[in-house]
């Protein structure tokens, strides 16, 4: 099971990114996102999955951006697709409950990343609507939310206040 591997890798990494710095445009954070899957999933060596994608099996895990016909804002093979948001606010909220309806026909498994949240009010309606169960973890059809708060960006990981908001102030 996918959501039982490569799912779970992909989730805990995008938990534990943390933008370079604040950028002025989605495309920047998007690519810094990519990269930084790329080099984990990659070149470290992944965790060591089971699947025959990855980690001990020398193959690579191709992490591409606009993918697919929904063009995800990064996708990681074929089963994750990843869409990010700069800045959310209420008002996106119409425009990205389509995006991951369109997102949950084309991908097993779908990430929204929030970079910055200016009003948390839709960002927990979407939550409760799409969100899988609690706890860490994806399974096939599941929708998981990370939110990237604008105060950790281009910081060191060992800087930033753990304080229960998720790894790294991540996942809500």
């Amino acid at each position: 099971m996918i959501g039982g591997g490569l799912g779970n890798e992909v989730l805990q990494y995008v938990e534990e990114w943390i933008p370079d710095r604040s950028y002025r445009s989605e495309t920047k954070f998007q690519n810094d996102l990519q990269e930084y899957l790329d080099q984990r999933l990659n070149e470290s060596g992944g965790m060591g999955l089971d699947i025959g994608l990855g980690g001990g099996s020398g193959d690579q895990i191709p992490v591409k951006r606009e993918h697919g016909s929904v063009n995800a804002d990064v996708a990681v093979g074929d089963d994750i697709g990843i869409e990010m948001k700069r800045d959310f606010t209420n008002s996106k909220k119409h425009r990205l409950s389509g995006q991951i309806t369109d997102y949950q026909k084309e991908f097993p498994y779908v990430i929204v990343v929030a970079c910055g949240i200016s009003d948390m009010d839709g960002w927990r309606e979407l939550q409760n609507e799409y969100g899988g169960p609690g706890g860490i973890g994806m399974n096939q059809g599941e929708v998981h939310f990370v939110h990237k708060k604008k105060e950790n960006f281009g910081k060191d990981p060992s800087e930033v206040n753990r304080d229960g908001d998720g790894p790294l102030g991540g996942v809500l």
